[in-house]
């Protein structure tokens, strides 16, 4: 029998509550069509990886197999996403391999069980929902314990999906991960995020009010440059915030000169997604997407940026899962 995976790469659009009373880092984001995660696992006689990409990924999927007991499967990576690129590696290919392993043995994992067991959602809880179900989703965040959050310990807490949708179909991102330049470590992200700061209360306002009033309403009613225009503000009040880990709103000038090349060659909202160095431009309609990607093609060339282009629209569903006996 064979076990075949394939899951989505995601934005993730920043945090609507940085930190409340209660709860902390409630998340925003959408699973995207490409880059992907494809997984093929197998019965064998031990545990095996096999990949062209050992460095990429074996770190990885060496974790997940431990975690789950070093049970006899062979699995093979054909598609991973790239890692520390702002793209949610790492949740994507866990949950890819522990879904493959559990179903091929009859384990019985549920996504979010295996979620918990594998170490995801520490902070957003953004990449297992687009694994489980895709689309555009709204999470509820973390419980804050004192002024602090910690490793999920019960499925509780984890983050819950309070708004999910799907996307419209003419809605396009076009994606661009700058070459040379990694995002922040899950390590770093730890030391930095786990300890919660006080934000300022206009800064925490005024992004529940992006949201409430403007965000999801816009995806509702599949208005696009509403959509945009919020997402845009919503970023540049998180980078402001983050800018004392990152160095600035954005993770590096390649980021920041992507996102204004975007926003300047017609894209009706842009931002840095995750700590980057992903930059996402939202466009609507397939001719003006491609225009748009030229066009800052053309910038970032011309300012000697060398990048990874991706035209895609939202992946409105969840993870491919499929067995072939």
């Amino acid at each position: 029998m064979e076990v075949r995976v394939r899951s989505w790469a995601r934005l993730h659009l920043g945090f609507y509550n940085i930190k409340s009373k209660y709860v902390a880092y409630g998340s925003l984001g959408v699973a995207v069509e490409r880059p992907n995660v494809t997984v093929r696992v197998f019965s064998h006689n031990a545990p095996e990886v096999v990949t062209r990409a050992c460095s990429e990924v074996c770190d990885v999927v060496r974790e997940v197999v431990n975690k789950l007991g070093r049970p006899p499967a062979r699995v093979i990576i054909d598609e991973f996403i790239p890692r520390r690129v702002g793209l949610g590696s790492t949740t994507q290919l866990a949950l890819s391999v522990g879904v493959g392993i559990s179903k091929l043995l009859g384990l019985r994992y549920n996504v979010r069980r295996l979620a918990l067991l594998l170490g995801r959602g520490r902070v957003s809880g953004v990449g297992i929902a687009v694994f489980e179900k895709g689309g555009f989703i709204v999470d509820s965040g973390r419980l804050v314990e004192g002024d602090r959050i910690s490793e999920p310990k019960t499925l509780d807490d984890l983050p819950h999906i309070i708004f999910r949708s799907p996307l419209p179909k003419n809605w396009y991102f076009v994606v661009i991960v700058p070459k040379g330049v990694r995002g922040l470590s899950e390590r770093e992200e730890r030391e930095y995020l786990d300890v919660l700061a006080d934000v300022p209360e206009d800064i925490q306002s005024e992004l529940r009010k992006l949201l409430l009033n403007y965000i999801i309403p816009a995806v509702i009613w599949r208005n696009a440059e509403v959509f945009g225009r919020a997402v845009t503000k919503l970023q540049e009040l998180v980078g402001r915030y983050f800018s004392k880990y990152q160095g600035g709103v954005f993770c590096c000038d390649e980021t920041e000169y992507a996102v204004k090349a975007l926003l300047r060659s017609g894209a009706l909202g842009a931002g840095q997604s995750s700590w980057g160095p992903a930059a996402y431009g939202l466009v609507e309609g397939a001719r003006k997407a491609e225009s748009v990607a030229e066009k800052v093609a053309e910038f970032m060339e011309r300012r000697g940026y060398e990048a990874k282009y991706y035209l895609v629209r939202a992946a409105n569903r969840g993870a491919v899962v499929e067995v072939r006996t």
